[in-house]
């Protein structure tokens, strides 16, 4: 994290441990072991927002990397949280780039009340195959939009030929799809 330019606060002590406990993992059913951490945050962008670093491996080949952020327009004061508002959208659109650009991830994406598992069209819990990277569906959010703000691809894994909705390339074989708005979602 100490690439990233936007500042990255880690409120709790205990980090080395609990990645060691992330990579023993512990038993779920007597056949599967869980893979998965939480991190509390600080991160800078105008305003400094509270934020849940969550990882969890869902197959063999797939990490997923949750940055959590309080959603709603209005502050919760009780909770010490600032609202998102419309013109701050931009702000985390800039930070799923600065990510990408560090990471060079598969798929990463901005959503309110979703995360990227909702892509790979399986029901099943995980970790589960049908959760590797490669089975992600890619017409979920190229043809239409879907409950994402924005998407962004990695085409090193996968060209995307037909997207009809708004798109840009970046960096690193990367393609931003602007799959919504905040307005959509309120």
């Amino acid at each position: 994290m100490s690439k990233v330019r936007t500042s990255i606060e880690i409120y709790d002590n205990n980090v080395e441990e609990r990645i060691e406990e992330f990579c023993i993992g512990y038993l779920f059913d007597e056949s599967q072991y869980i893979h998965s951490f939480t991190l509390r945050l600080f991160v800078s962008f105008a305003r400094k927002r509270k934020a849940f670093l969550y990882i969890e491996q869902v197959s063999s080949n797939s990490i997923l990397v949750n940055f959590l952020f309080y959603g709603s327009s209005f502050d919760a004061l009780e909770w010490n949280q600032v609202g998102i508002q419309k013109e701050e959208i931009m702000e985390f659109m800039d930070f799923l780039i600065e990510l990408y650009s560090v990471f060079v991830f598969k798929i990463g994406g901005i959503a309110l009340e979703e995360d990227i598992l909702g892509l790979f069209g399986c029901e099943e819990t995980y970790p589960s195959e049908c959760y590797r990277y490669e089975k992600v569906i890619c017409d979920y959010f190229v043809k239409e939009p879907y409950p994402f703000i924005a998407i962004i691809w990695n085409e090193k894994y996968k060209d995307l030929n037909d997207i009809s909705i708004e798109h840009e390339r970046i960096n690193k074989e990367g393609i931003l799809i602007k799959t919504g708005s905040l307005d959509e979602y309120r």
